[in-house]
């Protein structure tokens, strides 16, 4: 066979030809473990070895060690994001080279994570990643009596029977202080970790340089575990448990005979494109939200694909354990009294042009343009925008689950803005958001901006470029 004839290896597509292939799995131990505290952030760093094409499904395994503070409460996992909200950012280095970072990593997390479809989310996704926002019919809550054919609401499902109006999670999940050793373990997805992976795999025996995954972990308390409702210890430290710390990287390898050196061999430079996300970050008073604002997210000379916006309340605004979601909550307007929803005018203007020729107000308007730059979130209406009326008064762990502060109303709100007036000027991109707000007094407002990047891998060297 001809060089010429050697397929693509590294992009994520069937290959023409019929190929042997080999996986190889080492399992890594972190070479850089720091815990962290309840007012700071941890560290941790594997390196991979220089081998073979690592495999973009490879699984991060981590474990929690619950607190032991007597009470025998079960903790339980943010339900939108699972594990990934031990994760506060994930750093990818070819020697000293950034080729993908992400700051804030679970709130991307928590938006991508709303694509995954319900059923999905109950029969893998809850034993694998600790995610499970599945919905099912309520036959019977507070306000109705038991029917076998009329549902009044509709709430989340995990394959467990409502113990009267409440929904326990199952019980291998549960990281109870009576059980500590019990505790679950679960993985994280490396093309989850970084989003390029997804289309892209890097062939690490052509890199001379050390490869290195480097994570920032959440704080140990009130960042990583949501706590049921009634004598549950909101200063109890939730740590990684060091013996279930473990990444699993895959490497494979293609061909019998020497493929693998010829495809090195043909190709000495390398080049592939792939997406970033840059987080601008933000606090905002309801005050300011109620008159409008307008804030430069930046990306100056950056070719900018699409821009996904979120609310949340800021982490000193109550115990964020003491909800179903933690403090990973996209808050949309709210409704009043008389059940109407919210007001809301959004447009993003750069290269002295608006996306939009009328900022956006209609929030059926949003959630298309929301579709048309990601894709179908798989949330209600009411979970998304709080309009119309559905969720169970029914609970989750003893969390009201169609309560405005610790529920699920209106905490899927994401606007999502695909960009078409091309690379952005001088100038930035600029955000106008108005919006009547009414849980808390400030908000966190996260703005991540998705942008093309250029990696050159040339004589066993990378070199990272922006678009």
């Amino acid at each position: 066979m001809s060089e010429e004839m050697i397929p693509e290896f590294m992009k994520l597509d069937q290959i023409p030809v019929d190929y042997v292939q080999q996986l190889e799995t080492d399992l890594l131990e972190p070479v850089v473990q720091l815990e962290g505290s309840a007012t700071r952030e941890g560290q941790c760093r594997f390196e991979l070895q220089n081998k073979g094409f690592l495999h973009s499904h490879s699984k991060l395994f981590v474990s929690l060690i619950p607190s032991v503070n007597g009470n025998g409460s079960a903790a339980f996992l943010p339900q939108n994001i699972g594990i990934g909200s031990l994760i506060q950012s994930a750093t990818l280095k070819v020697g000293n080279q950034v080729l993908n970072e992400i700051s804030d990593w679970q709130y991307l997390h928590m938006i991508k994570s709303a694509q995954i479809d319900n059923e999905y989310q109950r029969n893998r996704e809850q034993y694998v990643t600790g995610r499970c926002i599945n919905h099912g019919f309520i036959f019977r809550d507070s306000t109705t009596a038991n029917s076998p054919v009329f549902a009044k609401s509709y709430g989340l499902d995990n394959g467990r029977e409502y113990d009267a109006i409440n929904l326990k999670q199952l019980p291998f999940a549960a990281m109870s202080s009576d059980a500590v050793n019990e505790s679950p373990t679960y993985s994280i997805d490396l093309s989850d970790l970084f989003p390029f992976l997804k289309t892209h795999q890097l062939p690490l025996y052509m890199i001379d340089a050390p490869i290195t995954i480097e994570l920032t972990w959440s704080r140990t308390v009130q960042d990583r575990v949501c706590l049921p409702d009634g004598g549950a210890d909101t200063t109890a430290e939730y740590k990684i448990d060091g013996s279930e710390l473990k990444f699993a990287a895959d490497y494979i390898y293609y061909g019998a005979t020497d493929e693998m050196a010829r495809y090195a061999a043909a190709n000495p430079v390398m080049e592939f494109n792939f997406p970033d996300y840059r987080l601008a970050k933000n606090s905002v008073s309801n005050n300011a939200l109620d008159a409008g604002i307008v804030r430069n997210i930046g990306m100056a000379n950056r070719l900018v694909s699409r821009v996904l916006t979120v609310f949340s309340p800021l982490k000193s605004f109550g115990p964020a354990e003491e909800t179903i979601l933690n403090n990973y909550q996209a808050c949309s307007p709210n409704k009043n009294a008389s059940n109407v929803a919210g007001d809301v005018s959004y447009n993003l203007r750069y290269n002295d042009r608006f996306e939009f020729s009328s900022d956006l107000t209609n929030l059926s308007r949003i959630h298309s343009m929301y579709v048309q730059a990601e894709t179908v979130p798989f949330v209600t209406r009411e979970e998304f925008s709080d309009e119309n009326l559905g969720l169970t008064v029914s609970r989750f762990e003893g969390r009201v689950q169609n309560s405005e502060t610790s529920g699920l109303r209106g905490k899927f709100f994401c606007l999502a803005t695909r960009l078409t007036n091309g690379r952005v000027g001088q100038r930035g991109i600029e955000l106008h958001i108005k919006s009547n707000t009414t849980i808390g007094t400030n908000y966190t407002m996260r703005s991540y901006c998705e942008y093309m990047r250029t990696a050159r891998l040339s004589n066993g060297l990378f070199e990272i470029f922006n678009i």
